[in-house]
């Protein structure tokens, strides 16, 4: 399942690629943006804007009706009947593209010393370059519930 959030859903599209799920997110995207894109890609928009979800050709949408990012998750994850996530570092939490496994070497002068000699998986980012790695925000991320 594809998704694209509005202007105002920024942490949730964070959230929810950090979870694993294809989210497409960009400040810049108008209401014709959002409309367009979701019907070329069959993703489901996520909306706080009542004018955005009152539009015809956005009938394939999920209004957020929660303030709190977690119970945001939680609504979407509870709209589709959602079991499982897709998984925790497949996709960039900026960007939302794929991540792929990097060497210990490669990333050396990249992340900070004290990750380096603590941590062994690391990924990055196809398109963006950013590095991740399997730290304690990993290991504490759960389905809200």
């Amino acid at each position: 399942m594809k998704f694209i959030a509005d202007v105002m859903l920024g942490k949730l599209a964070k959230r929810m690629r950090l979870l694993g799920f294809d989210v497409l997110y960009d400040q810049t995207f108008d209401d014709n943006d959002i409309i367009r894109l979701s019907l070329e890609q069959n993703r489901v928009i996520l909306t706080r804007d009542t004018e955005l979800a009152g539009r015809p050709l956005a009938a394939n949408r999920v209004f957020i009706v929660h303030d709190d990012v977690k119970d945001q998750v939680r609504q979407v994850i509870d709209t589709f009947k959602i079991e499982s996530v897709p998984g925790p570092l497949t996709r960039c939490s900026m960007c939302n593209e794929s991540l792929i496994p990097i060497t210990r070497q490669d990333i050396k002068d990249i992340v900070p010393e004290y990750v380096y000699n603590n941590y062994d998986g690391f990924l990055r980012c196809v398109s963006c370059g950013r590095v991740y790695w399997e730290g304690t925000h990993v290991r504490n991320m759960r389905l809200p519930g």
